[in-house]
């Protein structure tokens, strides 16, 4: 079995369905060099780009020109460590939110994260970035039928105690919350439902496959309960740029002429996902800013 084991698994995941993400995720590339210099010349017009959680503990008396650089890294966990080498090497620094229910993650849903997920988290810190967690815990409760709490507890644990710091948070926006009317964030006093949805209701799904009901009631606490400082969307007064879904969700063009001219601050979010930083093809999607 011992022999057999490398055959099978790379990292703690099966071998198949590895390479079958490699594959389908090369498909996904929706920027190439020319968005890549784009986005080096913005994050360069500021005077120092850094992580999240820099950000917020600097938010007193924040320089002139500040970006807050972040990527969630969702599907993707080989191509957040090339973008968080190609920022060590252009002097920048970010935070790297990594989702606990992904594939990459573990194999399953309960135990330690995988050798693959922790190997890239290792490099990318000793690159000098922040590590923090892709909540997705009310999803994961739903479809595992647990307590969120729980949940949060345990992936925040396990990454601990392999040494990564994690004080810093995003909700992540998954398919369950767009269709159930949620938010991951809602856990938190601090992250009031933008939609003004009643903070204690009971979000329930119903498995479309064996009609089995799950529910989670909320009953939000403070993030402190959790070692947790601050969540990445409730910053404050900043301004915001997305590649969500593989374009710019505002002009890029106008975003970076106006940031160029005015400064402030600014949070980037880039899903490496989106990203062809190995040569490999890419597809741009249609973009809002006609320029690009």
């Amino acid at each position: 079995m011992r022999a057999v084991e490398p055959l099978r698994r790379i990292d703690g995941i099966e071998r198949a369905i590895l390479l079958h993400h490699r594959e389908d995720l090369l498909r996904k590339r929706a920027f190439g060099p020319t968005d890549l210099d784009r986005l080096h010349a913005l994050l360069a017009s500021a005077g120092e780009v850094v992580p999240v959680r820099e950000a917020f503990e600097r938010r007193a008396a924040l320089p002139d020109r500040l970006i807050a650089l972040r990527h969630d890294m969702d599907h993707d966990v080989e191509n957040s460590v090339r973008f968080a080498e190609w920022e060590a090497r252009n002097g920048f620094r970010a935070t790297y939110e990594v989702l606990h229910t992904d594939w990459y993650y573990r194999r399953g849903t309960r135990g330690g994260p995988s050798r693959l997920v922790l190997r890239a988290l290792d490099r990318i810190a000793e690159l000098g970035h922040e590590i923090a967690l892709h909540n997705n815990a009310i999803v994961a409760a739903l479809l595992q039928d647990r307590d969120p709490f729980e949940i949060l507890e345990e992936e925040l644990a396990h990454l601990r105690r392999h040494g990564h710091e994690i004080i810093g948070t995003v909700a992540h926006g998954d398919r369950l919350c767009r269709e159930l009317g949620f938010n991951n964030s809602e856990l938190f006093e601090e992250c009031p439902d933008p939609e003004g949805r009643d903070p204690r209701r009971e979000i329930i799904r119903v498995d479309p496959v064996t009609g089995r009901r799950t529910a989670v009631r909320l009953s939000p606490v403070p993030m402190g309960r959790f070692g947790l400082t601050h969540e990445a969307m409730v910053l404050g007064n900043v301004d915001y740029l997305s590649d969500t879904g593989g374009r710019w969700h505002r002009s890029f063009a106008e975003v970076a002429a106006t940031y160029a001219r005015e400064g402030g601050f600014l949070q980037v979010l880039a899903h490496p996902v989106w990203w062809a930083l190995g040569g490999e093809p890419f597809t741009p999607k249609a973009a809002l800013d006609p320029a690009l």
